[in-house]
C-alpha cells in the first residue's frame, strides 16, 4: 500500500514526508497514533549520530517512540481490533541474551533499531509487525501520553538496576527507606524528568541538575512532584553537594565531562548510572579510575529495555500519570508535514509528537 512516511538518509541526515509503497506483509497490522520525537531522532536528522543507518537502500523511516491501534489482528492470539499497543525499539539478533529476550544486554550488537539503524521506524500512518514485539495498553484513558512509554521504560531498566545495586551494602536509612539519600539526575529533558518522577515515586529525595536556568514550565512540574533542581550556571555543584550529599547519580545528557562531576563528587559507597552516547571522552580519566576505585562507587551503563521493562512503564504511566502529571511533558503536537519540528526548539518545549490519526 501507498502511505505517507517521514524519511531521512543516514548517516548524512535530511529530513522529508513521502509517500511510499510498503508492504503490510506477516504481523498484526497497526494504525499508527502518535509518534514521539526525541534527541535521537533530530541528532539522525542534522546527520549527527554515525551508527544510524537504513533498512535498506539509501533511506530509513524515522520513529521510535509510537502508540498504535491495532487495525487488523490477522488471526493473531491475544490481539483484537482497537487495541492500544506499544512497539518496541529494539529487536534481537543471535546471541545468547537477544535469545533470551534481552536484547538490551546484547552480547556482540547483532541487533536493529527500529527508525535508528537498520530497521524503519514508525513515522508512518501504519506498519505491520510481529505480535513478540507489541506491548499492549489496557487503560484507554492514557492514550494520549501512551506515547511516552518507550522513554519511561529506560528509567524503569535504571531503577532496576539501582535496587540490584543497592543490595550490595545496607544502602538505606535506618528506619529502613530512601527518604535521607539524595539522588542527582543530571539533565532536565524529557528523559530526565521521567527518571526524577520513577525515582521520586520511590520516596528517594531528588535533585535534578543542569546548567542553565529552568523554563517555567519544567520548574512547575519538578516543584509539583517534590523533585528538587539545581542550576550550575548560578550555584556551585560543589556547594550543593556539601548541604546535600550526593548519594547516587544518573546522566541523563550523554555528555562525559557529567562523569568527572559525578566522580568529582559522589560519596562512598554511591551509585551512578551513565545513560547516552554524546559527548568525548574526557582527557582526565585516570582521576575518574582513581575516585570511582578508592569510593568503592557502582558505575554502570544503561541502554534500552526488555519487554517487561515496557509492561511497568505501562503499569507507571496508569497509576502514577496523572498524579506526577505527565501529560506537562507533552508540550506541542504537529502535523507530519510540520517537518520544522526536526530542526527548531520552541520556547519551554519539552516533547512533541506527531498526530497521525
Amino acid at each position: 500500500m501507498i502511505m505517507r512516511a517521514i524519511i531521512t538518509e543516514p548517516p548524512r541526515g535530511g529530513v522529508r514526508l513521502s509517500e511510499v509503497q510498503m508492504e503490510l506483509s506477516g504481523g498484526v497490522v497497526v494504525k499508527t497514533y502518535q509518534t514521539g520525537i526525541c534527541g535521537t531522532d533530530k541528532e539522525i536528522v542534522e546527520g549527527k549520530l554515525k551508527f544510524a543507518r537504513p533498512e535498506e537502500g539509501n533511506s530509513l523511516i524515522l520513529g521510535h517512540e509510537s502508540v498504535g491501534v491495532v487495525s487488523d489482528p490477522r488471526g493473531y492470539t491475544g490481539f483484537r481490533e482497537g487495541d492500544i499497543v506499544i512497539p518496541m525499539v529494539r529487536r534481537p539478533g543471535g546471541c545468547r541474551m537477544c535469545k533470551l529476550g534481552r536484547q538490551d544486554y546484547c552480547e556482540d550488537g547483532d541487533f536493529v533499531e527500529a527508525g535508528i539503524r537498520g530497521k524503519n521506524g514508525f513515522m508512518r500512518e501504519e506498519f505491520s509487525d510481529d505480535p513478540r514485539f507489541l506491548v499492549k495498553v489496557n487503560d484507554r484513558s492514557i492514550l494520549d501520553i501512551a506515547v511516552l512509554t518507550e522513554p519511561l521504560k529506560n528509567a524503569i531498566k535504571m531503577k532496576e538496576i539501582f535496587q540490584f545495586l543497592r543490595l550490595r551494602n545496607p544502602w538505606y536509612c535506618d528506619d529502613s527507606t530512601l527518604t535521607c539519600k539524595n539522588l542527582y539526575v543530571f539533565g532536565t529533558g524529557t528523559e530526565g524528568m521521567l527518571i526524577s518522577a520513577v525515582f521520586k515515586s520511590m520516596g528517594i529525595n531528588v535533585i535534578a541538575v543542569n546548567r542553565h536556568p529552568l523554563k517555567e514550565n519544567v520548574m512547575s512540574y519538578f516543584e509539583s512532584n517534590g523533585i528538587d533542581y539545581l542550576d550550575t550556571s548560578s550555584e556551585s555543584l560543589d556547594k550543593r553537594v556539601r548541604d546535600q550529599p550526593m548519594n547516587a547519580a544518573i546522566d541523563a545528557v550523554g555528555a562525559m565531562d557529567v562523569l568527572k562531576e559525578i566522580t568529582d563528587n559522589i560519596s562512598n559507597n554511591g551509585i551512578a548510572i551513565m545513560f547516552g552516547t554524546n559527548g568525548q571522552l574526557p582527557s582526565s580519566l585516570y582521576t575518574i579510575l582513581e575516585n570511582v576505585v578508592d569510593r568503592n562507587v557502582a558505575i554502570v551503563g544503561s541502554v534500552d529495555g526488555s519487554k517487561e521493562h515496557y509492561a511497568e512503564a505501562i503499569r507507571f504511566i496508569e497509576t502514577q500519570g496523572k498524579k506526577m502529571r505527565l501529560e506537562k511533558l507533552i508540550t506541542g503536537k504537529h502535523l507530519p508535514e510540520d517537518l520544522k519540528v526536526f530542526t527548531e526548539k520552541e520556547e519551554g518545549e519539552i516533547k512533541k509528537v506527531i498526530v497521525w490519526s
